[in-house]
């Protein structure tokens, strides 16, 4: 079976699902990323949208945080807010508010955004991140990205049956390690040539789950290494 076809999204309220593909061929549609009122546990931001966007509708505008400075965003605990747009010629500047534990002053934080089609592959971005050094005191000048760097788009499964069993390895005639509980968030780390096993952070190793009828995947997945 061929990997777009079993890449549908659905999307609720806050969750986009169930994963994000690679960079189409389409033109970058979305520009000028900036962070407004940030503290150290909140920060807002926006991008310019040109209203056109290639691929299939709808189009989402993702934006999202690094909280661990490791460049690489949307991981466990590392929130990230979907905005659809609608790709009918108007253009519009587009925000989202993110909320997220609580850092220590003077952390850097650091913001991207990025643009998806409803088969989840990349229509525009990640764009360059700002990154800020927080204070409890919320910061209201506007500052763009500053970086100079090309963010990672993590991978992240969530659990939405009552139990995941987690293997060894990408078969379930492999051994039995333990499981994920409804509404449990895992990093995904790698995936077999089928696409129907990912590897994640489990137990401070790593293991095996059969996701496609048991998790929703958000994230960069055709970039994750595939394992034999």
């Amino acid at each position: 079976m061929k990997t777009r076809a079993l890449m549908r999204l659905v999307v609720t309220v806050s969750l986009l699902a169930p994963l994000l593909l690679s960079a189409s061929s389409a033109e970058a549609n979305i520009n000028g990323l900036t962070v407004h009122r940030r503290t150290c546990s909140q920060v807002t931001a926006y991008v310019n949208y040109d209203g056109f966007s290639g691929g299939t509708a709808p189009y989402f505008i993702a934006f999202t945080v690094d909280l661990d400075n490791d460049g690489v965003f949307g991981e466990v605990g590392e929130p990230t807010q979907f905005a659809q747009v609608s790709g009918n010629g108007t253009p519009l500047v587009v925000g989202r508010r993110l909320t997220f534990r609580n850092q220590r002053e003077g952390t850097f934080i650091a913001v991207t955004a990025y643009e998806v089609d409803s088969e989840g592959f990349f229509v525009g971005g990640p764009l360059e991140p700002v990154r800020y050094s927080c204070t409890n005191r919320p910061a209201l000048n506007a500052t763009a990205s500053n970086t100079g760097i090309t963010p990672q788009i993590a991978v992240v499964a969530r659990v939405f049956v009552n139990r995941v069993e987690v293997y060894r390895e990408p078969s379930a005639s492999s051994a039995l390690i333990g499981g994920l509980a409804l509404g449990q968030q895992v990093d995904v780390l790698a995936r077999n040539a089928r696409n129907d096993w990912v590897q994640i952070r489990f137990g401070g190793g790593t293991g095996w789950i059969m996701w496609q009828t048991q998790a929703r995947l958000s994230g960069a997945f055709s970039q994750l290494p595939v394992v034999p």
